[in-house]
């Protein structure tokens, strides 16, 4: 089971680095917008949510909808933002979905 868990990690990583690479075309700036506002929200140290990222870096590009997920979860695997809780989305798109809250990395490297 070990193996499977590694190699879907790496076919999540590979599906990040993809989904960035092809927000970065000279037209598009989403990525830039939304790295922009984590590194705010990761500088004021309070909880945050996907769904503040998103509210905050305005709406997408054309239809890239793995580059805010894409964008969390390279943050995370780098320990820069941590889980912090869960919570529902109240978009009507993600049918309440259960979702992270986040918040930045302590400094010793601990969970919070």
């Amino acid at each position: 089971m070990t193996g499977q868990l590694a190699l879907g990690l790496a076919d999540r990583h590979q599906g990040q680095a993809a989904a960035l690479a092809a927000a970065t075309a000279g037209h598009r700036d989403y990525r830039h917008r939304l790295e922009t506002v984590l590194a705010e929200f990761v500088a004021a140290r309070a909880p945050f949510t996907a769904d503040d990222l998103r509210q905050a870096a305005g709406e997408p590009d054309g239809d890239r909808p793995n580059v805010l997920p894409s964008v969390i979860g390279v943050a995370a695997a780098q320990r820069v933002i941590v889980p912090a809780g869960e919570y529902r989305s109240c978009r009507r798109e993600r049918r309440a979905s259960r979702n992270r809250v986040w918040i930045a990395c302590p400094p010793d490297g601990g969970a919070v």
